[in-house]
C-alpha cells in the first residue's frame, strides 16, 4: 500500500503546463456554484498526459480494488477508471458508472464496448445524492477529481455511506489542475465529517490522493 501510494505521488510531478492555463478562471466559477467538468471538455479526462501522472491501475490498486469486487464510479466521466475497474473486477464482479451528463455517459459507453467490458458495468444517469443501489452492495468506492463539483458534499458522502459496505473503501483523488480541486485538508474534513475513517493517503505536487474506511 505505502510504496503503491508513493509511486502515485512520484508521478504527480509529470508536466501539465498546457492543462493548467484554464483553470483560473474556471475555479473561481467552481467555488461559486460547484458543477461538473463540461462535456465539452471530455478530450482532457483521457489525454495521454493525464494519464501519465494519474495511472488508473494504480490508482485502483491503492484503492483496493480486486477480482469479483462491486465497485462505485461517482462522476465517471468518459469511463476511463471505470473500464479500468472493470478489467480489475472482472466478470465475477460489478461497476456501476454514475454521471450527470448524458454525452459523457455515451462516450463511457462506446469506451466499455471497444474494452470488451460492457458486460460487467452498468452505466446510470443521475447525480451523487440518491444512488439507485442497494444499501451496503459496494465493496470500493471512488470519486476522481469529482467531490469539488458536488454542491452538497455531507449530502453525497452520506449517500455513499449508504451505499458501502461496513469496512468498505472510499478512495478519493484530486488534480490540482482541475477547477474543482480541493485541498488535502478540505478533502480529509468532509469525509471524517460524514463517518469516514482515514486509512491512507499520498499528496504529490499536482495530485493527492485520499483513502478512507466506511466506519458503520
Amino acid at each position: 500500500m505505502t510504496a503503491i501510494l508513493t509511486a502515485l505521488a512520484n508521478l504527480s510531478i509529470a508536466s501539465f503546463g498546457v492543462l493548467l492555463g484554464f483553470k483560473g478562471t474556471l475555479r473561481a466559477q467552481h467555488n461559486l456554484q460547484p458543477q461538473p467538468l463540461p462535456h465539452q471538455f471530455a478530450g482532457l479526462l483521457d489525454h495521454p498526459w493525464r494519464l501519465q501522472a494519474l495511472d488508473p491501475p494504480q490508482v485502483l490498486d491503492a484503492y483496493g480494488v480486486a477480482a469479483g469486487m462491486t465497485v462505485l464510479d461517482l462522476g465517471c466521466g468518459v469511463g476511463v477508471f471505470t473500464c479500468t475497474a472493470a478489467h480489475m473486477v472482472g466478470a465475477s464482479g460489478h461497476v456501476h458508472g454514475v454521471d450527470l451528463q448524458a454525452a459523457m455517459l455515451a462516450l463511457a459507453s462506446k469506451r466499455a464496448i471497444a474494452e470488451g467490458v460492457n458486460g460487467w458495468i452498468t452505466f446510470h444517469h443521475c447525480g451523487a445524492y440518491e444512488l439507485p443501489l442497494s444499501d451496503d452492495s459496494v465493496d470500493v468506492a471512488m470519486l476522481v477529481s469529482t467531490l469539488g463539483e458536488i454542491p452538497d458534499k455531507p449530502a453525497a458522502l452520506n449517500e455513499l455511506r449508504r451505499v458501502l459496505k461496513p469496512g468498505a473503501r472510499l478512495g478519493i483523488t484530486e488534480e490540482m489542475y482541475s477547477p474543482s480541486y480541493m485541498l488535502p485538508g478540505n478533502v480529509r474534513r468532509h469525509a471524517r465529517e460524514a463517518g469516514f475513517q482515514p486509512l491512507a493517503s499520498a499528496d504529490g505536487l499536482f495530485i493527492h490522493h485520499e483513502i478512507f474506511i466506511n466506519a458503520k
